[in-house]
């Protein structure tokens, strides 16, 4: 099970969990890439970032490590951990079928409102885009960089919402648990033609498949969607050497 989102906000954490609320935080800076795979996580910084002993730190990194999202090892002590190319390859083979299926799902289940909200947050999603694709430094600005990466991740989490399984929605988190949100956004952040086609032409494709409750073309566009996205990723790290 994934750690619980905090109760408070702030770094000085006063709740019964300590632990608990310490491992979220810590799984978010990972999963939003405030934390790089190989980060050393040392104990006594992070007691002193969150004003606790290092009894709830280290519970909280073996949650972590039990979603396999931190390396424990004797004498090196924490790291993120780094995911291999044959896991890159198997999860996004695994995300291209489930929210595939999932989109299929929403076709058939997701009301008015659902779609008209979907709308709104790809609109929201377009104008993100092209702001980043108007602003010289627009790799390196944070807001923006956390702008379409917000509103990409709603865009999705709505269409799992919308499927009403839920299982299939936790099974799919758990897959984008393995690699950063933002991984792909920042591998194309400087190319143009696939922002807009990745962010925009083929999120237009998936809104009007789910508009039309057609579910196989759903399901198809989605899921090249995803394959898409892997196989940027893939090539992108293979390109820097990442697999060491």
């Amino acid at each position: 099970m994934c750690p619980q989102p905090p109760s408070t906000q702030g770094e000085t954490l006063a709740v019964a969990s300590l632990a608990d609320e310490i491992a979220y935080r810590l799984r978010a800076d990972i999963l939003d890439g405030r934390l790089p795979f190989g980060a050393r996580l040392q104990h006594e910084e992070l007691a002193a970032r969150f004003g606790v002993s290092r009894t709830p730190i280290r519970e909280a990194l073996r949650q972590l490590q039990a979603l396999n999202l931190v390396e424990l090892a004797p004498n090196r002590g924490a790291t993120v951990r780094t995911p291999s190319r044959a896991e890159l390859v198997e999860v996004y083979e695994l995300r291209a079928e489930m929210e595939g299926f999932a989109c299929a799902l929403a076709c058939d289940r997701a009301s008015t409102k659902d779609l008209d909200q979907l709308e709104r947050t790809q609109e929201r999603l377009t104008a993100a885009v092209t702001s980043a694709l108007t602003s010289a430094g627009r790799v390196d600005d944070a807001e923006l960089d956390a702008a379409v990466t917000e509103a990409n991740t709603a865009f999705h989490d709505l269409i799992h919402q919308a499927a009403a399984n839920r299982r299939l929605a936790e099974s799919i988190q758990a897959l984008q648990s393995v690699f950063p949100r933002d991984s792909v956004w920042r591998v194309i952040a400087h190319d143009e033609t696939a922002m807009t086609t990745m962010n925009v032409t083929e999120h237009q494709a998936i809104t009007a498949a789910l508009r039309a409750r057609t579910p196989e073309s759903a399901r198809r566009v989605m899921r090249d969607h995803v394959h898409a996205a892997g196989e940027i990723l893939l090539a992108h790290l293979d390109d820097q050497r990442f697999w060491g």
